[in-house]
């Protein structure tokens, strides 16, 4: 006998213990039966979320509201798949229909306070929160997001405490564990943070933002990576456009003191600066590489890198190793062909674009702009052996190629 309740209940516990197929099975039972049904679109529209499938749940989310275009949870529903779509704009109007609706869900709060998280607009992340704990001072979800946004905004204490309470009301809570290790990485505690990161591993072995955690406070052994870490999570807390400002500034900066240096007593202060410049830029391009190249020795550098990053590792690290063998090879040569060397350590930064194993005839983006640009250092390297003056042209070419890769890679970073 059709029992469409019963068919509900188990399609939804289905879903929650992750037996996705089983799950929309039971849904498809109900559907034949009634298509409109509204409640078994909604559990098949989760199913596709949670596989990530996110078109197909759109389309079924849509078609819901096609049916019941009162239906809160929906909107909530479509919110959340634009949000993991990184479509924030769209997930705001959404989550505001939600709310206009039932204004009286603390998960609506919280979703719409990790967007402003997310957007780096720390005072509505914190009012969005708050909105979420007046109605649930419990909300695990709206703690996280406030102790996220308190932090982001120096208030460290408060931050403190209000993690504290999310893990005593659920010390299991896998994002509580990252979030605390997170803000010890932001305290410079990197051995406080591991532990942290080890456990919300322990309890979710898949979640991406501990691994990446986790990553970060082993490398931070390297006080040179710790530095740069600390800078960028700096500057991750600033506005988008104080942080694309600040880059343009310092290149400004520079060109001007190295502008006004030339032919003065400046000159060996001019100079400084600009080594003292070059030498923050390739950290911040290549850093987290090599400390990378540093956790390949270790036991925990094999596990929890991702093979694209050791590879890249192992690129940047040949490349830079290749170029300063060349350098004292071919420095009696003259100076002229110590464009090889130089061109051919310049690779380690263009590794860090590329994607490993290698596709050549399907790159796309930043990818095949990598790509150019190796293809060009290459050549000119080839050049080199039988034409110095072509490789010294073409070397200037790549120059030009090389500069607009960093500072494209550079704001796009930024922003």
């Amino acid at each position: 006998m059709f029992d469409r309740d019963n068919l509900l209940r188990r399609a939804e516990l289905l879903r929650r213990q992750k037996r996705f197929k089983d799950a929309e099975r039971e849904v498809g039972v109900v559907l034949q039966s009634d298509p409109e049904d509204v409640e078994a679109l909604i559990i098949l529209g989760h199913c596709k979320i949670d596989t990530k499938q996110f078109e197909e749940a759109t389309t079924i989310l849509k078609q819901c509201l096609q049916y019941e275009s009162n239906k809160d949870y929906v909107f909530y529903l479509l919110a959340f798949t634009c949000y993991q779509q990184s479509d924030n704009k769209t997930a705001l109007t959404y989550l505001h229909e939600a709310l206009s609706i039932f204004p009286y869900n603390p998960g609506y709060f919280a979703l719409a306070a990790h967007i402003h998280l997310d957007d780096k607009d720390y005072e509505k992340a914190l009012l969005a929160a708050d909105s979420g704990l007046v109605i649930d001072a419990e909300n695990v979800s709206c703690l996280n997001a406030r102790s996220s946004a308190l932090f982001r905004l120096n208030k460290k204490e408060a931050a403190h405490e209000t993690i504290q309470e999310a893990l005593s009301l659920d010390p299991e809570n896998y994002i509580t564990h990252t979030n605390y290790g997170w803000h010890h990485l932001e305290k410079g505690r990197h051995k406080e943070a591991a532990n942290f990161f080890r456990e919300a591993l322990r309890i979710n072995p898949n979640y991406a933002y501990a691994k990446q955690g986790y990553k970060a406070s082993l490398k931070s052994k390297l006080i040179f990576y710790r530095w740069l870490l600390q800078g960028n999570l700096w500057l991750s807390r600033q506005k988008k456009n104080f942080r694309l400002g600040m880059i343009l500034g310092i290149w400004l900066l520079v060109v001007g003191i190295d502008t006004a240096g030339d032919n003065t007593p400046l000159q060996f202060i001019c100079e400084l600066v600009m080594i003292l410049y070059f030498a923050v830029v390739v950290f911040s391009w290549l850093g987290s590489s090599l400390a990378n190249l540093y956790l390949l020795t270790t036991k925990h550098g094999h596990y929890i890198l991702t093979n694209q990053e050791k590879w890249s590792a192992r690129m940047v690290g040949l490349s830079l190793l290749t170029g300063f063998i060349l350098l004292f090879s071919l420095q009696h040569l003259g100076a002229s062909y110590l464009i090889v060397p130089a061109i051919v350590a310049s690779f380690s930064i263009v590794f860090n674009e590329m994607d490993f194993p290698i596709r050549p005839f399907r790159p796309k983006g930043r990818v095949l702009f990598s790509h150019i640009i190796l293809t060009i250092g290459l050549l000119c390297c080839l050049l080199a052996c039988f034409n110095l003056t072509l490789a010294s042209g073409l070397a200037s070419g790549y120059g030009l190629f090389f500069l607009g890769f960093i500072w494209s890679g550079s704001v796009r970073n930024t922003l």
